[in-house]
């Protein structure tokens, strides 16, 4: 059956599973007796998810964070239909196949911005009179809620009836969606980590790193916070502990609003994000294991969608919160936010919409984050051999730098590519922190963004005033045009592959003492 909604005032038509419901489960059902509430609400819908497409990482994810899909009985159709609770249920929603194939499950939680010449209680007596309910106001910008729709069909009924309300900026279906890391394992194992300094070994070409030890000799980032947004983290990795700062912080699984719960303690652990943060700021001189980027830094660890699941409006609030982290901690500081975001989730080889919700919030961060010098905001690109990333319309947006990943021997390596691929660093078999103790190496560009972060913050650190755009400019500049003889950078010093070039941290670092 086809179906309509609005995001980012376009409408966009998707197909919904005739007959297939999606609920997850609640906390009684967790304990043991998920199979039996499964069955109670009609029969599995695996062979249909199958035929729509539905991969076995995304179906395992789904099934991580509780959510079952069924064709519903009687009972359990009739319930739904009338937005009464399910036995044992914490949601249900509709579910979509949405452009580029993603599955999308849509229930009757939305995210609606409201004019911004109305007031508060204006903004809140409107809602009510649409029939929404507020689930949470949403403090990144004017008049922006997450809702429930208690009068219409669902989210997507819902974007339809409000688009040509006047008083409303948008309305949009919060999808609960897939949201993995940006990377695929490699087994071989490399002794070193190419990345700060390549000799030549394992076949690779002398010098193709980002020159990062020159700029060890300016800085480490001592007196940088760079967050990292991700699944989860082992905050407690003996590379990671000493840098981890108390802004850091994770989302719950809350439904339908995610709880911030402020501190490492209790953190999610994902062997992604784990990865990631030692790519940026592993420690120097403990005496163990390798080392990041910018090893003096400051680690603000935020995690969200910790089983991979989740609307963008958990992303979103993390993106807010790693700029001004007062927005989810009453009293903190806003000046305590980060002075470099890096962030590798997202779909591979796959269209990712954008929502407004999410949009708004790179949007406030870039322009308000550091005490209005802007957050710089670097974000993985999709792994895929010819993607284009224009597709992809978190990573595309003009407020994020879009990273791409290179080998030993200074190659782009199957990524995303287009106009807005910024940058290319190391991503090939690249060594760092794993979750449990220990390290190992892996390939994506989910590591080719830190270690590009790292850098940032390198540059940041010998000159603080830089402003994002500055930053931005900075690493274009000071990058190197790598890819070979056959590879062409056009007037402005880009090419589709290989953005402006290979991150030299040297280099920018000298770039940004230079604009002091």
């Amino acid at each position: 059956m086809s179906r309509r909604y609005y995001m980012r005032g376009n409408l966009v038509e998707v197909e919904q599973l005739d007959d297939v419901v999606a609920v997850r489960m609640g906390a009684d059902a967790r304990r043991g007796t998920g199979a039996e509430a499964e069955e109670s609400l009609g029969t599995s819908a695996r062979g249909a998810m199958r035929a729509a497409g539905i991969d076995e990482e995304t179906a395992d994810a789904f099934n991580r964070a509780d959510w079952v899909f069924v064709r519903p009985n009687r009972e359990t159709r009739e319930a739904f239909t009338a937005h009464e609770a399910l036995p044992e249920a914490d949601a249900a929603g509709t579910v979509v196949v949405r452009p580029g194939g993603r599955i999308g499950i849509a229930t009757d939680v939305l995210n609606v911005q409201l004019s911004p010449t109305l007031s508060r209680e204006e903004a809140e007596r409107e809602l009510e009179a649409a029939g929404l309910s507020v689930i949470q106001r949403l403090g990144f910008a004017k008049n922006l809620y997450e809702v429930r729709a208690t009068a219409a069909e669902d989210s997507l009924a819902a974007s339809v009836d409000l688009h040509d309300n006047d008083l409303f900026v948008f309305a949009e279906p919060s999808f609960v969606e897939h949201v993995p890391g940006r990377f695929h394992p490699n087994a071989p194992r490399y002794a070193e980590q190419w990345q700060w300094n390549n000799a030549g070994a394992d076949g690779g070409t002398p010098g193709a790193d980002v020159h990062v030890e020159a700029a060890w000799d300016r800085t480490f980032g001592t007196g940088i916070r760079v967050a990292v947004i991700d699944n989860g983290f082992d905050a407690g990795h003996e590379d990671l502990a000493d840098g981890v700062g108390a802004m850091s912080g994770f989302y719950d699984d809350g439904v339908p609003k995610a709880t911030f719960v402020q501190g490492a303690s209790g953190m999610p652990d994902s062997g992604h994000g784990t990865f990631c943060a030692g790519m940026a700021g592993a420690r120097i001189g403990n005496g163990v294991g390798g080392v990041g980027a910018a090893p003096e830094c400051e680690l603000m660890l935020v995690a969200c969608l910790n089983d991979q699941v989740g609307p963008q409006t958990t992303l979103a609030r993390a993106v807010a919160y790693a700029a001004d982290p007062s927005l989810e901690v009453p009293g903190a500081d806003p000046q305590d936010g980060a002075d470099i975001l890096v962030c590798s989730l997202g779909p591979n080889g796959a269209e990712w919409e954008l929502s407004s919700t999410l949009d708004l919030a790179l949007e406030a961060a870039a322009a308000n984050g550091r005490a209005g010098k802007g957050l710089p905001i670097f974000w993985a690109a999709s792994n895929g051999t010819d993607v284009d990333v224009s597709k992809d319309e978190v990573v595309s947006h003009p407020d994020v730098i879009a990273v791409v990943r290179s080998t030993n021997r200074d190659l782009e390596d199957h990524a995303a590519r287009g106009p807005e691929v910024e940058l290319i660093a190391p991503g090939v078999d690249v060594l760092s922190t794993r979750s449990g103790g220990g390290y190992g190496t892996s390939t994506g560009t989910s590591f080719a963004a830190p270690c590009a972060a790292g850098c940032a913050a390198l540059a940041i650190a010998v000159n603080p005033e830089l402003t994002r755009d500055q930053l931005r400019a900075v690493m274009h500049e000071s990058a190197d045009k790598i890819g070979g003889s056959g590879v062409l950078y056009d007037a402005d010093g880009h090419n589709d592959d290989y953005g402006f070039g290979r991150v030299n941290a040297a280099q920018a670092v000298d770039l940004a003492r230079e604009l002091a």
